[in-house]
């Protein structure tokens, strides 16, 4: 009896060098698990991080193309815009230049025959108040039939 309670002693003695043996490996696993799981965590921090970046990429990738269409739409307006402007722009120029040329020389000799009118009319009035008669042979007008040439200027000037 005394060498089967050795013998279970010995045996239960080896058991629990064997079964610490056992932890101690385990124990050994786990520590490296949890380095492993440590240096993962940074790893998935990362995936995660470069998954919402690609995520954006590709939110913006899909967003190009509309942004392109409205780009294009803009340059085209623009372009219709530029070219009516530019058909207007003629016209004007025409204008301007038939106004240089013809319409200013048609303004001062409208002027200029107003005037003489006006110097004529006056003259006319001095001599009928004051009932003088009035010298008008010194005078721009004497002797040009002002009333014709004041007709024609102010009909070229009205059809300006």
């Amino acid at each position: 009896m005394r060498d089967e309670a050795r013998s279970h002693r010995e045996r239960s003695e080896q058991q629990k060098v064997h079964t610490c043996g056992t932890l101690a490996l385990r124990d050994k696993e786990i520590a490296e698990l949890i380095a492993l799981l440590s240096k993962h965590k940074p790893l998935k921090t990362k995936v995660e991080s470069v998954k919402k970046t690609l995520g954006l990429a590709q939110a913006e990738k899909a967003e190009t193309p509309r942004r392109l269409a409205k780009t294009e739409e803009k340059l085209e307006t623009s372009e219709t815009v530029r070219a009516t402007a530019e058909s207007e722009l003629e016209p004007l120029k025409n204008d301007m230049l038939w106004l240089k040329e013809c319409g200013i020389a048609s303004l001062v000799a409208a002027r200029n025959d107003g005037y003489a009118q006006g110097y004529a009319e006056c003259s006319h009035h001095v001599v009928n108040a004051l009932k003088v008669e009035w010298d008008t042979r010194n005078s721009a007008t004497h002797g040009v039939n002002i009333d014709a040439t004041l007709a024609v200027a102010k009909t070229i000037f009205n059809n300006l």
